[in-house]
């Protein structure tokens, strides 16, 4: 276990799976947005603040990395960390965990911006965000980047002695 925030727990539900025998793609995109929620209330930005300031996060880019089989009934844990901010975005990683096991079943690398809700345009972090954030990644700074961070999706040339 890393020193990333726990923020979500559950269980892989029958209807999860596919006809591989194990969860679904698409849901373990559907854990990681579940697990959004948690994690931008635990950086500040919750349903109050979001309601008293009209202001919330939208995600803006999104990588999902299938590490792991999760089978129906696998006890999960998804943890996250924040990798950096800037004025209107930050960046998060996310791990999926099988609870018991403790092997990483995917990751989730997660670029989201402030947006003001009225205009759905992007708008900067008010202070007592930047506060926050600073307090957390300065917790989580030991932690050691991802290696997964930034990956590419690319092949090899085909065939192998094909000219790039």
């Amino acid at each position: 276990m890393t020193d990333a925030q726990q923020i979500w727990t559950g269980t892989v539900l029958p209807e999860w799976i596919d006809h591989n025998g194990h969860m679904n793609a698409g849901y373990y995109l559907v854990v990681f947005d579940d697990a959004t929620g948690p994690w931008t209330a635990f950086l500040g930005i919750d349903r109050t603040y979001r309601r008293s300031n009209r202001r919330s996060t939208f995600s803006i880019d999104s990588h999902l990395t299938w590490l792991r089989e999760l089978p129906e009934g696998a006890p999960i844990t998804v943890e996250a960390e924040l990798l950096g901010f800037d004025d209107k975005k930050y960046h998060t990683f996310m791990r999926m965990l099988h609870a018991d096991d403790g092997y990483v079943a995917a990751t989730h690398e997660l670029l989201s911006i402030h947006i003001d809700l009225d205009t759905r345009r992007s708008t900067p972090l008010p202070p007592e965000i930047h506060e926050r954030m600073n307090e957390v990644l300065s917790k989580q700074r030991a932690i050691a980047e991802p290696g997964e961070v930034g990956r590419v999706i690319r092949t090899k040339p085909w065939p192998p002695d094909a000219a790039p």
